[in-house]
């Protein structure tokens, strides 16, 4: 996904004078001219990466500066505060930031006095370290500037960054160069540039070659609650080292292609359960008695982890790659991702089952192993086992993923299977088809007067019972009926639950009911001798068509799903059918949705299907996804009319 540009394509010599007026404009006015409307923009991003070896292995130093020109007093309070990003891998050596404001007919340099640095860690990375210094820009105001630079060393060339030239905020200028011995092999992949704004340089100086990478005039990247992350659209450039010559003159390989990936993640598990421990027989032994399937087995093993092994997360230096052996994981009852992968995978196999180490990325990350063969493709370790032929992907971080399922975050991603030392596969995670994520809503209907009660009965299936059993983990007590009341309300704001109970009618498979009596007061319109009610009490597909010649960026879903709602209305005494709604009904590549109206001798019955059919609504869908809304929108408004006899 690319991001639009509002600067027009135009001949080369007016190419050149645009980048030179960037460059030159540097005062307030010119700036606000250049980006009316805007708060602040990054007037200049320059990162100098620089390879060079130490005692015989490459070792890289990064030098960046970003600048952040004030345009707008409305920045003080929304950009006073700044971080950076550091672990062990990738050390800081330097941090400096200071802000220059207006002062009479010059300016003042004021630094930045204070820089707290904490953990910056995150559940969803495995291998990462990471901490954060922050710090505050004094006097953010119109016409100041805001520096920070700093140094970081990397003592290992697996972890070069990305660099984005896309931001939260325009980006004037932004350079990113790569200087490295000259026997080294660099490769680089331009992301989200269909439009060439990104040149590139190459050059050689000696015994060094050096490539740089430089932008002008960058919109900054739109935020959607909806959307997928920005490494998709953003514009950004990923580098790596192929291969390089050590002291012996002997070339060493080191990302050529998936291959050495793997190599490199292989080595971390060369100890890991290399032998079968009395502990580990024992509880596999334990948890399969009485299971005669590979089938049983395996969704027993998963489940006792799932639910005795608390997730905890430890990621430091090498820790973050390297899983702890199963024995001292079953023993001390916690982990983190790649920790319940090796208790996962040593009770599969202890079993008698083919359970293998695996890596990959969520859905965050837009990268294959195929495109970019390098440790920012995934994020995450599980354990796949495969029974009857077919790959059964396990990640226990998750205490109510349903066995057969991956956790949604992964679906559709490129996992990579550890057969052996030598050996892997790479398979793509299937997608749980709609079918499996059911919500079948029933609710029956009584009027009285204005007053509309009811009853439904709700049944939570697939992913949608997981965000339940989910949900109820944290919400007990009076936070239970909230969340209860948050899932059955429908009508209008005026919804009354009187009574609810939460029943588990399927613990292994995470299926769930929720049934409550509820009133919905003013809800039902008389008027002379009829009464006009809306049947949908809940408009599943409730949306604002999207604005296409604004947004291009996809519209991303957690998970496939089939919500079915069948509202059932008795017609009260002394009333007939005046007015039945048509029905309505879409299908296409995105979307599946009808409302059917029938009426069954007392009763009228209002069924409402909504199927979602994929992960990503791209940019090419959204045609299809408004006619859908416009379609559907009228409908939603569409009334029963009931007439006294």
């Amino acid at each position: 996904m690319t991001i639009k540009f509002s600067r027009i394509q135009i001949l080369l010599t007016g190419i050149l004078m645009c980048v030179s007026f960037f460059l030159k404009a540097q005062t307030l006015d010119e700036m606000q001219k250049l980006y009316p409307g805007k708060t602040a923009v990054f007037s200049n991003v320059n990162r100098n990466v620089e390879i060079s070896y130490s005692k015989g292995f490459p070792v890289a130093k990064a030098t960046e500066v970003s600048e952040m020109f004030i345009l707008d007093d409305k920045a003080n309070g929304m950009y006073n505060k700044d971080k950076v990003y550091h672990s062990s891998f990738n050390e800081l050596k330097k941090v400096e930031a200071y802000t220059t404001a207006p002062d009479g007919n010059g300016t003042k340099k004021m630094k930045v006095s204070e820089f707290k640095t904490q953990s910056s860690s995150s559940r969803e990375i495995f291998y990462d370290d990471s901490k954060e210094t922050s710090f505050d820009y004094p006097k953010v105001a119109k016409g100041s500037i805001t520096h920070v630079e700093t140094e970081h060393f990397n003592k290992d060339i697996h972890f070069i960054s990305p660099f984005y030239f896309s931001s939260y905020l325009p980006v004037a200028n932004a350079t990113f160069s790569l200087s490295f011995p000259e026997d080294m092999d660099v490769k680089y992949i331009i992301k989200n540039d269909d439009k060439k704004n990104i040149t590139v340089t190459e050059s050689k100086k000696g015994k060094k070659k050096k490539i740089e990478f430089s932008a002008t005039g960058i919109k900054e990247y739109e935020y959607f609650p909806d959307a997928v992350s920005p490494a998709y659209y953003a514009q950004h450039v990923i580098v790596y080292v192929s291969q390089y010559k050590n002291e012996d003159n002997n070339i060493v390989p080191v990302y050529k292609t998936v291959n050495e990936l793997y190599n490199w993640n292989a080595g971390f598990l060369k100890d890991i359960n290399t032998t079968t421990s009395e502990l580990i027989k024992k509880v596999s032994d334990s948890i399969c008695k009485g299971k005669t399937s590979d089938w049983q087995k395996a969704q027993a093993i998963y489940w006792w982890v799932q639910n005795h092994i608390k997730y905890v997360a430890f990621e430091a230096g090498l820790e973050g790659f390297v899983p702890r052996q199963a024995t001292d994981v079953c023993s001390k009852r916690y982990g983190d991702c790649k920790d319940m992968a090796s208790l996962l995978t040593a009770l599969l196999t202890t079993s008698g089952l083919k359970a293998y180490f695996t890596w990959i990325g969520t859905r965050s990350i837009p990268y294959t192993y195929n495109e970019v063969p390098l440790p920012i493709t995934d994020n995450h370790m599980i354990s796949a086992v495969k029974i009857d032929g077919k790959w059964i992907f396990l990640d226990a971080t998750d205490p109510n993923c349903i066995f057969g399922f991956p956790t949604s975050g992964i679906q559709n991603k490129q996992a990579l299977i550890g057969i052996s030392p030598e050996k892997f596969e790479l398979v793509t995670v299937p997608v749980v088809e709609p079918a499996k994520n059911i919500i079948i809503d029933s609710t029956f209907l009584t009027i009285d007067k204005k007053l509309l009660k009811g009853f439904a009965s709700v049944d939570y299936l697939g992913y949608y019972g997981s965000d339940v059993y989910s949900n109820l983990m944290f919400n007990k007590g009076d936070d239970e009926r909230v969340y209860a009341r948050r899932r059955m309300a429908k009508g209008s704001n005026k919804f009354i639950m009187k009574d609810y109970k939460i029943t588990f009618p399927d613990t292994l498979n995470k299926t769930a009911n929720i049934k409550s009596n509820f009133e919905i007061p003013d809800y039902a319109k008389s008027i002379d001798d009829e009464i006009y009610i809306n049947l949908n009490l809940e408009k599943l597909f409730n949306y604002t068509p999207v604005d296409t010649a604004k947004r291009k960026i996809a519209i991303e879903n957690d998970y496939l799903s089939n919500i079915r709602q069948v509202h059932i209305l008795k017609i009260p005494d002394g009333y007939v059918m005046e007015h039945l709604p048509q029905n309505v009904s879409v299908s296409n590549s995105v979307v599946d949705f009808s409302i059917e109206y029938k009426q069954a001798e007392d009763e009228v019955i209002a069924t409402q299907l909504y199927v979602i059919k994929k992960l990503f609504i791209e940019v090419a869908d959204f045609t299809e996804w408004n006619a859908a809304i416009t379609k559907i929108a009228p409908a939603y408004k569409e009334e029963i009319v009931l007439k006294k006899k």
